[in-house]
C-alpha cells in the first residue's frame, strides 16, 4: 500500500573514495509515514517510491525493502542538497 512519508532527520554519514578521484557521501536519513496511528504495532518493509530521484540515490538498498518499526525508517543515501528535513515522499508498504 502506497503512504505518505516525511523526513524528519538528516544527518552526515559516511564518505567514500573510490580510487584516488572520486569522493562519495552519504546522508543518514530518518522517515516517518504521516498515518503513523496505523504502523504503531506493526514491522513492516518499506520501499521508496516518489520523487523518483529519491530511490536513484539508494546505493544498496534491501531487496525486499527497509525495515519500518513504529512508523520509522532509516535510510543511507547518497548526499543529496534536495534532501532536507520536511521533505514529503511516497512510499511503498508491505507486511514483512
Amino acid at each position: 500500500m502506497e503512504e505518505e512519508a516525511i523526513i524528519t532527520a538528516v544527518q552526515p554519514g559516511p564518505k567514500t573514495t573510490i580510487r584516488e578521484s572520486l569522493d562519495i557521501e552519504f546522508l543518514n536519513v530518518s522517515f516517518r509515514v504521516l498515518r503513523r496511528f496505523k504502523y504503531q504495532d506493526r514491522v513492516c518493509r518499506v520501499t521508496l517510491k516518489i520523487p523518483s530521484w529519491l530511490s536513484d540515490l539508494q546505493p544498496s538498498a534491501p531487496l525486499e525493502g527497509y525495515v519500518m518499526e513504529h512508523a520509522e525508517f532509516s535510510a543511507s543515501l547518497t548526499k543529496d542538497a534536495r534532501i532536507t528535513e520536511g521533505l514529503k515522499v511516497t512510499v511503498e508498504v508491505t507486511d514483512s
